[in-house]
């Protein structure tokens, strides 16, 4: 691949974007990790804690929304495969379009959704943190883009081998 073409461009955005992915879960893990510590030592020292709970629930679902798009791109999203591994490789491709459009339908669903919610995020405020609820709603759209990103890039990345890994061993 030429560095300068197309497709050289696009290797290098979705590895940027995958390594800022990487990025800010490890960041928001971070913030979810003190927020917990912060929040147990409330409890022991007597001082008001919904502060760090809300924080740690939010960081929580953001880092949900990023981790799935994560859980896709490194295979760990449960799957029964054994039958797909024994079906001849034009059949794997086939079997791996259909579950990626079917999934593809769901994000889309779920991006809707996710709009309506966080357009109703902006008459809402967190009962805690001085934040409007957009905020934490837009995660669903968010994961919805992410995820279906990597279900592409993934039938596209495992096209010679879609269901690839150990095969299991005959008994």
């Amino acid at each position: 691949m030429v560095s300068g073409s197309p497709m050289g461009y696009l290797a290098k955005g979705i590895a940027v974007f995958r390594v800022i992915s990487d990025a800010i879960l490890v960041l928001l893990f971070a913030l979810m990790a003190l927020a917990v510590v912060a929040g147990v030592m409330g409890r022991y020292f007597h001082f008001k804690i919904s502060f760090w709970v809300e924080l740690a629930t939010y960081a929580q679902i953001w880092m949900t929304a990023i981790g799935a798009g994560v859980a896709v791109r490194l295979g760990a999203m449960f799957a029964l495969d054994t039958l797909s591994r024994h079906l001849a490789l034009d059949l794997q491709r086939i079997l791996s379009v259909v579950i990626a459009a079917f999934s593809l339908l769901l994000m889309f669903v779920m991006f809707y959704g996710g709009v309506i919610l966080t357009e109703g995020g902006f008459r809402q405020s967190s009962p805690v943190l001085p934040i409007r609820m957009w905020v934490v709603f837009l995660a669903v759209p968010i994961t919805a883009v992410i995820v279906s990103i990597e279900i592409v890039l993934r039938v596209v990345e495992r096209w010679n081998d879609p269901f690839g890994g150990d095969q299991e061993e005959s008994a």
